[in-house]
């Protein structure tokens, strides 16, 4: 879920009332909402006195008093009040006077319109309530007025998410507390199954994952998609989180819709504590009975689509878009840039992009370093994949295209099979290979990896390494008996790849 903003909680409000000079004809209570803006506190106040409008809105609905409570200007707030503002006046979006002091953490204000009367359970057109934002931006104390004050702490965003489940999501231990010694539901699934416990584990709170689960909440609960919390907490990497799971029951073999276990993210993350702590206490690496794990899908919000949106649509003059997500897989360039290398679902995205075999894997190398950016955007994922557009990968595999050589040495210790197969035919040597880590190919070799096995294309380990430009893997390979006679699918031996001198060199006597 994305940050709650409603459209109206501009921080800057006098941004949208247009800083400028008074122009003639302006009204007293135009020229307030100016004042307000420019943080003109003292003539501000003296124009409160004055105006005979109090009740005035802008074009939005925005009234003088929701503009002094998003600024925090407790006496002008008085001022109105006094003279008759209403402290309930809702705008066109539904916010009100109080949800915008509590959005800015305006204690006093809250504390006056409370005393004024203001029902706290009022909701804008999004469902957001002064609650919800006062939780979400972490201010305690008006969490706590607004809860004494009779706050429900049960009401529902439209997209259905509570307030409890704010405080999971952003790690906010005690207002978590506070909100359940009030009432709130620890087990409450929204539309798409996602719980309080599912937004912790974003935050890694073991903390108030202690507290979900000690009320009874449910350590294997899953969204729509299959993914628990687990599964979310072992990818970005919050191990006491995860002990905290497991050592509560939850099950370390757990498999999403699309086959994602908790090892698989932990691995492909680097994650070694966590693959340790997981190999420990039964968690099972891929073998051929489970086939591999289907390839982890990155649902690209709008912000980053758009910086990414003249690579996915190279040569293409029309790039409006349906909605605001695009299914993307992304990859890290040499320079650190994020680079677009497949589009899903959408049939405008440049045809040489998505015929691209030797990018099959980058959402890896994206996942591996764009740790919670990316949870954020898995965890929330809407939309089904054809499972037939995505490579398969198991933990061992993905360890080892991203490097992760002790993750590589737990795994395999623990049974990991190094000749499993994507559905492409690549194995864990061939992406170790592409990778250019020479260690992790030392440890597959040793373990049994098939240094001659070939990808559904043809493509060697040796091939992968020479293309790649990896020289020492490419000489390690050779000397462990790497036959460089192989050809792919296209008739190409090793030789054929090696641009490199170098790396010719090996080749070419």
């Amino acid at each position: 879920m994305k940050k709650l903003l409603s459209a109206a909680l501009i921080l800057v409000l006098w941004l949208l009332a247009g800083p400028g000079i008074k122009a003639q004809g302006t009204s007293l209570e135009e020229e307030l909402i100016y004042l307000l803006g420019s943080k003109d506190r003292r003539h501000a106040a003296m124009l409160a006195r004055d105006v005979r409008y109090v009740d005035y809105t802008d074009l939005h609905d925005r009234s003088l008093l929701m503009y002094a409570s998003a600024n925090g200007y407790g006496g002008i707030c008085r001022i109105l009040l006094k003279k008759g503002a209403d402290p309930g006046n809702q705008a066109l979006d539904g916010v009100t006077a109080a949800m915008y002091a509590a959005y800015n953490g305006h204690k006093r204000i809250i504390r006056l319109l409370l005393k004024e009367g203001i029902n706290p359970d009022t909701q804008a057109i999004d469902g957001l309530t002064a609650l919800m934002m006062a939780t979400q931006n972490g201010y305690r104390p008006i969490v706590k007025l607004l809860l004494d004050a009779g706050a429900n702490p049960n009401l529902l965003t439209n997209d259905g998410y509570s307030s409890l489940m704010l405080a999971a999501q952003y790690g906010y231990d005690e207002i978590a507390r506070m909100l359940i010694d009030k009432g709130a539901d620890v087990n409450f699934r929204n539309i798409n199954n996602v719980t309080a416990l599912n937004q912790a584990s974003l935050s890694g709170s073991a903390e108030i994952a202690k507290m979900l689960l000690k009320r009874g909440a449910d350590p294997d609960s899953r969204n729509n998609e299959g993914i628990s919390a687990l599964m979310t907490a072992s990818l970005i990497g919050h191990y006491e989180f995860v002990k905290t799971l497991v050592e509560s029951g939850a099950d370390v073999n757990l498999k999403n819709k699309d086959g994602v276990s908790a090892l698989f993210l932990a691995s492909l993350n680097g994650h070694t504590e966590i693959v340790d702590f997981l190999l420990a206490r039964g968690a099972k690496p891929d073998t051929r009975d489970t086939d591999g794990t289907v390839a982890l899908m990155i649902n690209a919000r709008e912000d980053i689509a758009e910086a990414l949106i003249q690579k996915i649509y190279e040569g293409t003059k029309d790039v409006s878009k349906s909605g605001d997500h695009m299914i993307v897989l992304l990859s890290k360039t040499e320079n650190g840039d994020l680079e677009a290398v497949k589009l899903f679902m959408d049939r405008r995205a440049n045809a040489a992009m998505l015929a691209s075999s030797n990018k099959a894997a980058a959402f890896i190398h994206s996942s591996g370093n764009g740790h919670i950016a990316i949870v954020n955007l898995f965890i929330k994922k809407d939309a089904r994949v054809e499972t037939n557009k995505t490579a398969r990968f198991t933990d061992l595999m993905a360890a080892s295209l991203n490097g992760h050589s002790e993750i590589v040495k737990l795994l395999t210790e623990k049974g990991a099979k190094p000749n499993l197969t994507g559905n492409d035919g690549a194995t864990a040597l061939i992406l170790a290979s592409q990778n250019g880590n020479a260690e992790i190919v030392k440890l597959l070799l040793e373990k049994g990896s098939d240094i001659n096995l070939q990808r559904s294309d043809g493509f060697s380990a040796l091939m992968a390494a020479v293309k790649d430009g990896h020289a020492d893997v490419a000489k390690l390979l050779l000397e462990k008996g790497a036959d460089p006679r192989l050809k792919d699918i296209m008739g190409k031996t090793v030789v054929d790849y090696a641009e490199d001198a170098e790396i010719r060199k090996l080749f070419v006597k």
